[in-house]
């Protein structure tokens, strides 16, 4: 690892299964590491909370994912996520960043996700929240702006056949939200916005001193109406994926389609 650092000046490590290796020897590695790159980036793959007292800068959200599988498949409610991000904040060091998705290459190839853990409409939802939020890096999986509707097979040569890109005008917004507005920055508070009806509505607000984004999502298979009772949603905000603007006020109906959402940036 030091070789990579000192021949190719190489940004960071993703450390397979880190996870199974003892946390003695990525203390001792990653502090090694970092007098010679003080930036250097490290990600585990995996999601102990030791590892990030081990030096690691992000991990991967592997509960986090799996719960989402579960709502996705109606197995959970919404209210399952608010679950583990709670267990999060309580076994993690603060302000540490995961590493959120809706495919990666183990969940594609052995799982089908997310063409087959997530199908159609109900991918988007799930892939706003990993853009979006708190203490959070997103992953897209090759062949997900396609999107590529196949498992990728290990250790041979496979090829991801592009040509429509049907979802690179939604990840281009989601990326380029997140490029240009600090609200969605891993430290930049993460406010949980309750609602009329929790157990299919996930809504939050990220917010900084001078941006703030709200994130409305219905993690269900019915169309949804419902307030959001909390102030902080109100005001003239853009709304992101439609591209206009609105006055939007805590205690008003809003009415979302199946898997349908909302970000508005103010």
């Amino acid at each position: 690892m030091q070789f990579w650092i000192r021949e190719s000046n190489i940004d960071g490590f993703r450390c397979d299964v880190a996870g199974e290796v003892p946390d003695a020897f990525w203390t001792k590695a990653i502090a090694e590491l970092k007098t010679l790159k003080q930036n250097i980036i490290m990600l585990a793959e995996g999601d102990k909370p030791s590892l990030h007292k081990d030096g690691f800068d992000m991990s991967y959200a592997w509960e986090d994912f799996a719960t989402m599988v579960k709502i996705a498949k109606g197995k959970r409610t919404a209210t399952s996520l608010d679950s583990v991000i709670n267990k999060n904040d309580t076994a993690f060091v603060k302000n540490k960043i995961r590493m959120y998705f809706t495919s990666n290459h183990d969940e594609n190839s052995w799982n089908s996700a997310d063409f087959g853990t997530m199908p159609g409409d109900i991918h988007a939802p799930f892939a706003v929240i990993t853009q979006t939020i708190k203490n959070s890096v997103p992953l897209i999986y090759g062949g997900q702006e396609e999107p590529f509707l196949d498992s990728l097979k290990f250790f041979v040569k496979d090829t991801i056949i592009f040509g429509k890109y049907q979802r690179e005008a939604f990840y281009k917004t989601l990326l380029n939200l997140r490029k240009d507005n600090a609200a969605l920055a891993p430290n930049a508070s993460y406010t949980k916005l309750a609602s009329s009806n929790d157990a299919a509505i996930f809504a939050y607000a990220r917010q900084t001193r001078n941006n703030k984004i709200v994130v409305i999502t219905n993690l269900s298979a019915k169309p949804q109406t419902f307030t959001i009772n909390n102030d902080i949603i109100n005001g003239a905000a853009d709304n992101v994926f439609e591209n206009k603007k609105e006055t939007v006020q805590s205690k008003t109906n809003i009415t979302l389609k199946p898997w349908g959402y909302i970000v508005y940036k103010y």
